[in-house]
């Protein structure tokens, strides 16, 4: 009898264990097909690159790039995607890698309204991490926040931003 108790408790714990997985695994509730996205983002510090090779004049030329650019303030990029049943059980949020890049994403949360991840792509000593938040604002609407870091050895780049996308139609055409 005491068996059969550990084993019935045993039974409801990787029944309690299966549930909450295939909540977990659900991708978010929207539309597939053509998706527009408007990202807004803000940039801090220099991007990873390598500079040695540049006469010093060069460099200080290529720094005060950077620093006008973080004094513009916040850009805005609208693009479009197709958003497929694949890259949404995988990666809402994905981008192709860079050639010769290796890229892992960790499903930090994921619901049928929410979607959060963490995405890490790493080459020749450069990296960057990408946290995602994404909300199922309704089938046809999403909002985010994104924060990426890119670095190496000797720089750091954060960049903030807010997202939004709309649902444009379930025909992705040449988009995707």
């Amino acid at each position: 009898m005491h068996l059969d108790h550990a084993r019935a408790r045993g039974l409801l714990l990787s029944a309690m264990l299966l549930a909450a997985t295939t909540v977990t695994a659900a991708p978010l509730d929207v539309k597939l097909g053509l998706w527009e996205s408007t990202v807004t983002t803000e940039a801090s510090g220099a991007p990873p690159m390598d500079l040695s090779s540049l006469t010093p004049e060069q460099k200080a030329r290529v720094e005060a790039m950077f620093r006008a650019r973080a004094a513009q303030g916040p850009r805005t990029h609208v693009t479009k995607t197709c958003l497929t049943k694949e890259k949404l059980a995988k990666d809402p949020a994905s981008e192709p890698p860079e050639p010769g890049e290796s890229c892992s994403t960790k499903i930090v949360s994921q619901s049928r309204t929410h979607w959060k991840g963490k995405r890490t792509c790493a080459l020749n000593g450069r990296k960057r991490q990408f946290d995602i938040d994404i909300t199922a604002v309704s089938r046809e609407r999403t909002k985010g926040t994104l924060k990426l870091v890119f670095s190496d050895a000797s720089r750091t780049m954060k960049v903030n931003g807010t997202l939004s996308g709309k649902w444009l139609g379930s025909d992705c055409g040449d988009v995707r």
